[in-house]
């Protein structure tokens, strides 16, 4: 209207306006796009540039701060949701912290000189190492995460809940292995009820050792192969060291102490929980205690264990190289393994 010639009383009149808007909206004709408005510059920060370095730099020494924490370390004064949206900006954000064995720099340094000792071993050298271990299987505990389809206002509903028992259940230790062209039975291990403790002991490995790795070694394996196991109590007794030298199967040598991340058998345990939930939901809710039970959930575990595919087991066992690299790039400490 103004391009076209109109007096300012006759646009304010013809479109309802105040004398104040006429004048800003044509001040700022020329620099509007096509009469788009102009971005706002918005409230001002609550905090300067040097507050923001400030907080950046109290995180990264204090990571795990808590947002109260650095608040109070920092004395700035802005809410907690500004310091959430600072760190955002940064793609920092306060997430759960992972579960690892407690190392000490003696066990860090030892598990990184393992590692650079084995650095160059070749995947096929890794594929004649039988990999071995014990796993404590809980029932009920290790089922596969749920998903479900929901608002955040339907967060807690029940359906939308995956719950767990709080009491203890039924436990079973098994035992297994795996090398490059096979892997042997899921083994159940028995109690030994004259130990202190009778809980599991030298005695119930060596029943292990008997039924299991003797026969695989002698009638399965040719030369070369290794044996591998971890430093617990009931694998460095006097009496499993004598049975190894007896049986003249050899040990893979100095394994560094608190280093699950490097037995690619550990990722095993996993994928046998899964499945053992799938093929049988119903042990999950067994609250029973008898033998009967016990045994039902011996054999479904041992079912499952027959089901976990090759591809799996060559899958994990090829991983060593990575995760020898994985160790020596953190300097011996934890890995994503």
């Amino acid at each position: 209207m103004k391009i076209s010639g109109a007096q300012p009383k006759v646009i304010r009149e013809a479109l309802d306006i105040s004398r104040g808007a006429l004048r800003s909206t044509l001040s700022l004709y020329d620099s509007r796009l096509a009469g788009a408005s102009l971005p706002r510059t918005g409230r001002p920060r609550s905090y300067t540039d040097a507050d923001e370095r400030l907080i950046l730099r109290h995180v990264r020494l204090n990571p795990k701060d808590t947002y109260v924490q650095v608040l109070a370390a920092t004395q700035i004064d802005i809410k907690r949701d500004t310091l959430k949206k600072i760190l955002k900006r940064y793609r920092i954000t306060n997430w759960r912290c992972k579960r690892r064995p407690f190392l000490t720099e003696a066990n860090a340094a030892k598990r990184l000189a393992w590692c650079l000792k084995h650095r160059y071993r070749r995947d096929e050298e890794w594929g004649m190492v039988c990999w071995s271990d014990e796993c404590s299987v809980e029932r009920g505990r290790g089922k596969r995460d749920e998903w479900c389809f929901r608002t955040p206002a339907q967060k807690w509903d029940r359906d939308m809940v995956q719950t767990y028992g709080t009491n203890k259940n039924m436990k079973i230790m098994v035992w297994a292995c795996f090398w490059d062209l096979g892997k042997s039975e899921l083994y159940i291990m028995d109690r030994d009820f004259e130990s202190k403790k009778h809980g599991y002991s030298a005695e119930s490995y060596l029943e292990v050792l008997d039924a299991q790795v003797q026969p695989i070694f002698k009638n399965r394996m040719d030369t070369g192969y290794q044996f591998m196991q971890d430093n617990a109590s009931i694998h460095t007794a006097a009496k499993v060291k004598a049975w190894f030298l007896e049986n003249q199967i050899e040990l893979l040598k100095d394994w560094p102490p608190y280093s699950p991340d490097l037995n690619p058998i550990e990722h095993i345990w996993w994928h046998l929980k899964v499945r053992l939930y799938d093929m049988f939901p119903a042990i999950a809710n067994d609250k029973s205690e008898s033998e009967h039970a016990r045994q039902q959930l011996e054999s479904a575990l041992q079912a499952s264990w027959d089901t976990l595919k090759d591809e799996l087991f060559e899958k994990v066992g090829g991983s060593m190289r990575s995760r020898i690299e994985a160790v020596i790039a953190a300097d011996g400490w934890h890995t994503k393994y």
